[in-house]
């Protein structure tokens, strides 16, 4: 593992070669949520009795069983398979991150009280997952990442090397993705990604611009706080990533409801004339980012 002096000095290094935001943008994916929470942790919602786990709530999770691991190849060497991926604000709070968890784990999206054995896309490996999510009273319940104590996403989250946390801030005027974390390797292989399959501004098509920035250092939604839930992993980093309500709605045919989205995934409409090429772009490129990344390798 990194010392903390290694990791800090690669993030400083990363942050000077890459863009970066310090706009302060609004939402509950990106507003400092400590101060406005109603729940000062997960515990604490779970316990109380104003919001109620089936019908205001529920939460999902995957942690896999230990597993033998061999690699005895001469020409190539097989991804790890060792990234959680996690949704911390899912179903209404931060709407399609729980689709987009389930999609990067592995799953076609799914809903709750069915086997995710069925749902499982052939030819991906299928990733421990934890989602959070909102079916009633959703802004209520929204629990700050550096304050999540669920013992499942502890669980998923110690038990794997990596991960990545899916977020949604309020921005619909521009399609953009923020990515931060304690994990430097992890942000650039994801921000590489995200160029290849084609999530850049310019775009040949105005309409399919995306902007992708690193996230400054010195905001509040930079996400390197050891205490996030997504930096609670085996080498003490992840990923996290930060996606505007603009590309959010894009990647959906239909972005009314948890059902809508879940049928409507990467299906274009009206709408979303794109939601294909957003939809398809981004979980591809966080699938590929994260088998380089169990690799080894470095998108330097």
């Amino acid at each position: 593992m990194n010392s903390r002096r290694a990791v800090l000095a690669s993030v400083a290094a990363l942050a000077a070669g890459l863009p970066t935001v310090n706009a302060v943008v609004s939402g509950s994916g990106a507003t400092p949520a400590a101060a406005a929470d109603q729940y000062g942790s997960n515990t604490e919602l779970y316990t109380r009795t104003a919001d109620r786990e089936g019908i205001d709530w529920v939460r999902r999770f995957r942690i896999g069983a230990p597993a033998q691991v061999t690699d005895n190849g001469r020409a190539t060497s097989g991804p790890l398979g060792s990234t959680a991926v996690i949704a911390p604000h899912g179903g209404g709070i931060e709407a399609g991150t729980s689709e987009l968890c389930m999609a990067i784990a592995g799953y076609t999206p799914f809903e709750a009280d069915t086997d995710p054995a069925g749902a499982a896309v052939q030819g991906e490996p299928q990733r421990d997952y934890w989602m959070f999510e909102a079916l009633a009273n959703s802004a209520a319940q929204h629990v700050t990442s550096t304050h999540c104590d669920d013992p499942a996403a502890l669980a998923v989250c110690t038990g794997n090397l990596y991960a990545v946390s899916l977020h949604g801030f309020d921005d619909t005027s521009v399609k953009k993705v923020i990515v931060g974390g304690r994990d430097a390797r992890l942000k650039r292989n994801l921000l590489a990604a995200f160029t290849k399959y084609g999530l850049t501004s310019p775009a040949a098509d105005p309409d399919r611009n995306v902007t992708v920035v690193l996230a400054d250092p010195s905001s509040s939604i930079d996400g390197d706080d050891p205490a996030n839930i997504v930096n609670r992993t085996r080498t003490g980093g992840g990923a996290q990533l930060e996606i505007s309500t603009a590309l959010r709605k894009a990647m959906f045919g239909d972005f009314s409801g948890a059902a809508k989205r879940r049928t409507t995934a990467g299906v274009p409409s009206t709408a979303s004339p794109d939601a294909d090429h957003f939809w398809t772009g981004f979980v591809g490129a966080v699938r590929e980012a994260v088998k380089n990344h169990e690799r080894g390798l470095d998108a330097l």
